[in-house]
């Protein structure tokens, strides 16, 4: 018993393909790489062990916080696209699935963008329009 498990230990590690840490750096970065350069809808969604699949971000959290603190109408899209994506990912669609969570992350931004607007022009106006006539000498 001693001497087989001596022998499996010293001399033969075909364990199997190499796991992700156990590649070379140059190999890591390579991947990482060459999957950061493709578009968003074409990323491979693949886990990091064979058969596992991963699913797109769903922004959900982001879309309820646009919802509710910047602007309505364009958040609720994006609550709508966010549902999608863990709909379709659990239904096999992941091309369908990267879709919904690109046009969920554009929607978040977007919504975004319109309340920081929105919350900038209220200050704007309401800064403009405030009464200065309590330090005015009066005639």
């Amino acid at each position: 018993m001693a001497d087989n498990r001596a022998s499996q230990s010293s001399g033969d590690e075909s364990w199997g393909p190499e796991s992700p840490w156990q590649e070379s750096p140059t190999q890591g970065q390579q991947s990482q790489t060459q999957e950061g350069n493709q578009p968003f809808a074409q990323q491979s969604w693949q886990g990091s062990y064979p058969g596992q699949r991963m699913t797109p971000p769903t922004y959900m959290v982001g879309a309820i916080l646009v919802t509710l603190f910047c602007f309505f109408p364009t958040g609720i899209a994006a609550i709508v696209f966010s549902s999608q994506v863990s709909a379709k990912a659990t239904a096999g669609d992941l091309a369908g699935a990267a879709e919904a969570s690109r046009k969920a992350r554009l929607w978040v931004i977007v919504s975004l963008a319109v309340g920081v607007l929105a919350w900038i022009v209220l200050m704007v106006v309401s800064l403009s329009t405030s009464s200065t006539t309590a330090l005015m000498p009066t005639p």
